[in-house]
């Protein structure tokens, strides 16, 4: 990748050395990144086809890759309405990246939000959780946090 931002870069980083858990956050991360760069070339730069076709396509392909993390078999229907979201989630970036909406994507930004701010809350629970459990304590959720 050229011209990796410094945010781009930690990114880059703290993949390599993170946990499967703390990977999910990352991909929010990335999905979040990108989604706000395609939006603002979408309002700032409509003439920079390439670069809002560049970040909206990283969003997508984070879209996926959340797609591809869920587990239906253990998950079940948590999984498969979290694949229903993130399904739709890429639909609409892909239409956005198509028809050059800025709306599309300021709308799919804050949710991208919301939900990584839940998967971080879940991470540290379960870390919590593990942590106590190898050294013989009991945690539950409403203690964490």
């Amino acid at each position: 990748m050229k011209n990796l931002s410094a945010e781009q870069k930690y990114l880059e980083t703290s993949i390599a050395t993170a946990s499967k858990e703390d990977l999910i956050v990352k991909i929010f991360d990335v999905l979040i990144i990108a989604a706000q760069q395609g939006h603002e070339r979408l309002v700032g730069d409509r003439n920079d086809i390439e670069g809002i076709h560049n970040a909206l396509l990283r969003a997508q392909r984070a879209c996926c890759l959340l797609m591809g993390s869920l587990n239906m078999e253990i998950g079940g229907e948590l999984s498969k309405n979290l694949f229903r979201v993130y399904e739709f989630w890429h639909h609409e970036l892909v239409m956005a990246n198509m028809q050059k909406d800025p709306v599309r994507v300021e709308r799919l930004i804050p949710d991208f939000k919301d939900y990584r701010q839940t998967w971080n809350t879940a991470v540290t629970q379960f870390k919590a959780m593990q942590r106590a459990a190898a050294s013989g304590e009991s945690a539950s959720f409403a203690s964490v946090g």
